[in-house]
């Protein structure tokens, strides 16, 4: 009985392990520049994962004893096995589906059918990563994307937004809705867009709940008037006004002097700039690509 509770013990730690080894493989090799909050989640996904492991030895445990006939399909633990292994092979079958529909979500060589197909699929769980891998795929049908836009997830809707098959009129109900930046980067960075859809971003910079919180106002013009700043479709007026925007981030500025209608004067300006004071790499980027355009450049 002793040496069945420690490798009850040890199937719960191995849960616990595998768990954290899978959260930190997905932080360390996402691009995102949040991945890092992905650590949170450790014991959120590690209990469970301890549980399932714990629950999986003692299942096993309650076969042998059924096999060896020291328990019958009566006792608790061979019902308990019967269950938890059910649920095991259902999740292990949904799992499938999803990885399955995911593959040809992510296959560039998918064809719009094929997309189309997956869209209409049952996924018991792990929707959300193959909806996003549609938003970016770039055969994607644009009525996958119309539907997608609707998508009561930011992420899935900030995607589709991004995506060039996406019709106009989805994109203006895109920019109906809450313009956050989780929401509207894609959009932002979306060649299609209306001169009136760039102008309500652009304002959105500075609207109650931006400028309320110096936090969600950075990361705004961080994704959002960096996108529109990049964006080829914006016009000199409207560039314009993004370069003017107070208190630019590290992106943001980056994306001004990396855009070719960027003038001397805009860069000159930036180089007085917090991110640029506040970072020498940022700050010779600036000059190096003033020299390019052959500004002057103060000594």
């Amino acid at each position: 009985m002793q040496n069945r509770t420690a490798i009850l013990k040890a199937g719960a730690y191995a849960g616990f392990l595998g768990a954290t080894v899978f959260i930190l493989q997905a932080v360390f090799t996402s691009t995102s520049s949040t991945a890092a909050i992905g650590l949170i989640m450790i014991p959120f996904y590690g209990f469970p994962a301890a549980g399932a492991g714990w629950a999986l030895v003692y299942s096993a445990f309650a076969l042998l004893d059924l096999c060896s006939g020291r328990a019958t399909w009566n006792s608790r633990n061979v019902q308990f096995a019967a269950v938890f292994l059910t649920a095991l092979v259902l999740a292990g079958l949904g799992f499938f589906a999803q990885q399955r529909a995911l593959a040809v979500a992510k296959n560039p060589a998918s064809t719009p059918q094929a997309l189309e197909a997956v869209s209409q699929r049952w996924i018991p769980w792990g929707c959300r990563e193959v909806e996003i891998a549609l938003a970016q795929h770039s055969l994607a049908p644009p009525a996958i994307l119309e539907k997608l836009a609707l998508s009561s997830d930011d992420a899935v809707v900030q995607h589709a937004g991004a995506n060039a098959n996406m019709p106009l009129a989805a994109l203006e109900r895109i920019a109906v809705g809450p313009l956050t930046y989780e929401r509207v980067a894609g959009l932002a960075g979306n060649q299609k867009i209306s001169r009136a859809i760039m102008e309500k971003l652009i304002a959105a910079a500075m609207n109650d709940s931006n400028a309320a919180d110096p936090v969600r106002q950075g990361l705004y013009k961080t994704y959002v008037l960096s996108a529109l700043a990049a964006n080829a479709a914006l016009p000199q007026d409207l560039f314009d006004r993004v370069v003017a925007s107070n208190s630019p981030t590290h992106l943001l500025v980056l994306a001004v002097i990396n855009a070719p209608r960027a003038n001397c004067l805009q860069m000159s300006g930036l180089l007085e700039s917090a991110p640029a004071l506040e970072n020498a790499g940022l700050y010779n980027t600036i000059l190096n690509k003033m020299t390019e355009k052959d500004c002057f450049v103060e000594n």
